[in-house]
């Protein structure tokens, strides 16, 4: 073999051995850091109660509500961080299924429409392809993902456009996802790394909102998993759409 090449070969694995232990570090101080803010919190008020109590002080209720809305935090983040681990893995079979897209979305959308009433958000639904092949359980988390964000990061009274349809791909067909808003957009310099694990436009909205800074991520590792695609398009004041690509259903693989 070409020495020139080996040296390059060696180079190029210990670059993404590098790659992959930055990753790694990265991962545990950013779950570290998850971790550790909404128990210090719980930590604190908790002493703070068992205090009041020994002087004989009633409890404040604010401070147990603060404690439990720090506990469902954790409990989501958890929850999530597990969900994507066995994504990632492989440790879920998908189990493929005829999904009917008209059926599926009212179902979905029904479970959001408290959380659309409270914003005086509309959410319209265009299904222009009938069905679609896909796990039905990991399908429903990508569109609740993505209709949830828009609901959480759009302001009052904002429109939703979720439409279903079928294009032509150089593998033959896909269907397609959009879920289109109008809300104020996504700066240009965040949109490449929206679906990392964490990252958060605004760390401190995003957390008061209650989100775990994983869903994006793990919409990507589904869509990854079915063997198609996500990605976003976005203009400050234009509003945000969302594509996800599933593959024609006679290329899926069973996994």
């Amino acid at each position: 073999m070409n020495p020139k090449l080996e040296n390059a070969d060696n180079e190029a694995v210990i670059a993404a051995l590098k790659r992959a232990e930055k990753m790694r570090i990265d991962f545990v101080a950013n779950v570290s850091h998850e971790l550790r803010t909404p128990l210090t919190s719980i930590k604190g008020y908790t002493e703070t109660l068992i205090e009041d109590l020994e002087l004989g002080r009633p409890p404040d209720p604010e401070f147990l509500k603060i404690i439990l809305k720090n506990s469902n935090r954790l409990l989501s983040l958890i929850n999530d961080l597990l969900d994507l681990s066995a994504i990632e893995s492989g440790a879920d079979h998908l189990q493929p299924t005829l999904i009917d897209l008209k059926e599926f979305s009212g179902t979905v959308l029904d479970a959001l429409k408290q959380s659309a009433r409270m914003k005086e958000t509309e959410i319209t639904l265009e299904v222009k392809t009938p069905q679609l092949i896909a796990d039905p359980k990991r399908t429903e988390q990508v569109m609740v993902n993505l209709v949830e964000n828009a609901i959480k990061y759009c302001p009052v009274g904002s429109r939703i456009h979720i439409c279903w349809e079928e294009k032509s791909s150089d593998g033959g067909t896909e269907i397609l996802l959009r879920v289109s808003d109008n809300g104020p957009g996504i700066p240009e310099k965040h949109l490449d790394r929206l679906f990392e694990r964490f990252y958060r436009i605004d760390k401190g909205r995003s957390r008061d909102m209650g989100g775990t800074g994983l869903g994006l991520s793990i919409v990507k590792h589904i869509l990854q998993r079915h063997h198609g695609s996500i990605e976003v398009e976005s203009a400050l004041g234009k509003g945000t759409t969302f594509i996800c690509r599933f593959p024609n259903p006679r290329t899926l693989a069973k996994n």
